[in-house]
């Protein structure tokens, strides 16, 4: 397809023609028919795939639906049928592909060059799949060119006009996928930590194409005139110059995103992240808008998605946190043997929270406006009394103290609990804080966003649900226990049978839960329900692994996850389910021992809560 002459190019899309040089601005040498077909294509694929994974989810939620509503109501033999593997596909694809790490075993576990240098995480083995088809069709996309043309500068210019095209529309996913409200996440029931994976392979496409596109034009500017005018051209020109400050962004979004610097300084980072992506966005915005190109389209989808998830964040913050009648939010921190916080956050509402669900925390005190995000490991109602607008003498108390018509009703409050362990920068500023107050406890200010949930599984569907906990990974955990048992004894769920893994260093970490740990061990049905596990890695003493009961065991060395589902599988009730929180490694070996189990007979799903940041 032969490509447009600059002056026929300007015509058809509104472009003013003044500039000189042929194949350095504008359309000239630019496939223009070419490029909008190939984003088509783009579009199509983009949609399809979203398709596939909604018709996935929807067969996946009706397939727990049906085995939950006929399993409330049956018996441990009843349920004899969803523990058994019904189809060997599906169980491959589950093992070989759904489940599996990039390698062996290695996915949640940092890759770590030195003790102190961690590099990442890899993805998984389909998440692997989709990021290197993506990659290597945009390759395809940019290389797709007329290497007929007779000038050198015309196929540089196509190429200039491709890589550009790409870049802007690749930055719209890359905007909504890093959203906290993001739409897709309820919708296709994919993890937050999923799409953040995404978002970081985008954004690398999207600098490579902006890089690309730069270095076309620079080639065709050069060889036109030469550096210094090319150069000049940036300087006076505005059209280049943001152009030129679009790139200088993206690339410095590459150059400071690496997980050691990530993870060494967050903070800084996140601040510096989003100043550069505002600056990159600001720059094509207007690189676009000043020759009226059309990709303007697309950059103002962009700045929607990015007024509108800010928006939404502002406004789940005031919600959540103000209350006309009970004021603000007001945040207490307990200081907790093991180097952990207890953050405790008095909402001025009554709120519900699913369980899985985490939320993000603004400590103003430690973190200044940044935010933090936190699983939610416990949540309960409180209540307020409010004095009526009379006033309330001595007297009038004295003779009828408790008359309504001196008190409101009182109004309902909610209390959300966080652990956050002493690691450093923020969470260890605020545990330094707490330890150096009157009885380890600081009253201060603090908000919370949220909450978001995002579990790709229903958990009453099944009838034994084994859930691994490293650490504080306890906490993602707690209030599915709570949920299960209370569903279970009020014969609302198919579960039967939950064990509570929970993997700690000493006997100090035990302070963490305690208090919600005693009101789940008081719930009906509990002990014909629920098992508890821990275990001890490194205990100070013999005398501190003592197991209360047969429900509540303790054990002293590392949880071995294949002994522990060894354990559990032959007397299973219905399908089973394992949910691993904790550290990367414990992760990865929970994932291993789900997976060569998986295939042999008993239905075994796995689910995984991280944050890879």
């Amino acid at each position: 397809m032969a490509a447009l002459s600059p002056q026929l190019a300007a015509r058809s899309f509104g472009i003013n023609a003044t500039y000189i040089y042929e194949y350095s601005r504008g359309l000239g040498g630019v496939n223009v028919p070419r490029d909008v077909i190939i984003t088509r294509i783009i579009y199509s694929s983009v949609v399809v795939l979203v398709l596939a994974l909604f018709c996935g989810r929807i067969a996946q939620i009706s397939h727990s639906y049906l085995r939950e509503i006929t399993a409330v109501s049956a018996s441990k033999r009843e349920q004899t049928f969803w523990s058994q593997e019904q189809s060997t596909w599906w169980s491959f694809a589950k093992k070989q592909l759904l489940y599996a790490p990039l390698g062996r075993k290695r996915h949640n576990r940092e890759v770590q060059l030195s003790s102190a240098v961690g590099m990442g995480t890899l993805p998984s083995r389909f998440q692997t799949i989709l990021i290197t088809s993506y990659l290597a069709s945009q390759v395809v996309y940019c290389l797709y060119l007329d290497y007929g043309v007779n000038e050198k500068a015309a196929l540089v210019a196509e190429l200039r006009g491709r890589s550009g095209t790409l870049a802007v529309l690749n930055m719209v996913p890359l905007f909504l996928l890093a959203a906290r409200n993001n739409p897709l996440i309820s919708i296709l029931h994919v993890s937050f930590d999923t799409y953040n994976l995404i978002h970081r392979w985008l954004g690398r496409i999207v600098v490579l194409e902006a890089v690309t596109h730069t270095a076309a034009w620079a080639v065709n500017a050069c060889d036109e005139q030469n550096l210094t005018a090319a150069l000049a051209r940036i300087k006076d020109t505005p059209f280049f110059t943001w152009g030129l400050v679009g790139t200088v962004s993206m690339v410095f979004l590459v150059l400071h995103s690496p997980s050691p610097l990530r993870h060494a300084f967050y903070e800084t980072f996140l601040h510096l992240h989003q100043l550069a992506a505002l600056l990159a966005f600001l720059g094509v915005y207007v690189h676009l808008n000043l020759d009226s190109l059309p990709q303007r389209t697309w950059a103002n989808a962009i700045a929607a998605i990015w007024l509108i998830e800010r928006s939404l964040r502002v406004l789940r913050l005031v919600h959540l946190n103000i209350s006309c009648r009970n004021g603000y939010t007001k945040m207490t921190v307990q200081a907790l043997p093991g180097d952990a916080c207890r953050v405790t956050f008095h909402l001025p509402k009554s709120v519900n929270i699913s369980p899985g669900s985490h939320v993000y925390a603004y400590i103003p005190c430690v973190s200044w406006w940044m935010s933090h995000p936190f699983s939610v490991a416990w949540f309960e109602p409180g209540t307020i009394a409010h004095c009526a607008s009379n006033p309330v003498t001595p007297s009038a108390l004295e003779k009828q103290p408790f008359d309504k018509d001196y008190f409101d009703p009182p109004s309902q409050t909610t209390q959300v609990s966080l652990i956050i362990t002493a690691r450093q920068g923020m969470t260890r500023r605020l545990f330094d804080i707490a330890r150096g107050k009157p009885n380890q406890l600081l009253h201060a200010s603090g908000y919370l966003e949220g909450p978001y949930s995002s579990h790709p599984v229903r958990m009453p569907s099944y009838g034994t649900t084994v859930l691994f906990s490293a650490g504080a990974g306890i906490t993602h955990h707690l209030l599915f226990t709570r949920d299960l048992l209370q569903r279970a004894s009020s014969s609302c769920a198919a579960t039967r049978r939950i064990y509570l893994i929970w993997s700690i260093r000493s006997t100090d970490h035990l302070a963490w839960v305690s208090q919600w740990m005693d009101q789940i061990l008081h719930l009906p049905s509990r002990r014909e329900i629920l098992v508890v596990k821990l275990f001890v890695s490194k205990p100070r003493r013999a005398a501190d692994i003592i197991s209360p009961s047969a429900t509540v065991q303790m054990f002293s060395g590392r949880c071995r996850p294949d002994v522990v589902l060894d354990e559990i599988l032959p007397g299973r009730v219905g399908a089973t389910l394992v949910s691993v929180c904790g550290p990367g490694a414990f992760a990865d070996e929970v994932r291993a021992a789900t997976r060569d189990r998986i295939g042999k007979g008993a239905v075994v799903d796995f689910t995984e809560e991280a944050f890879t940041w």
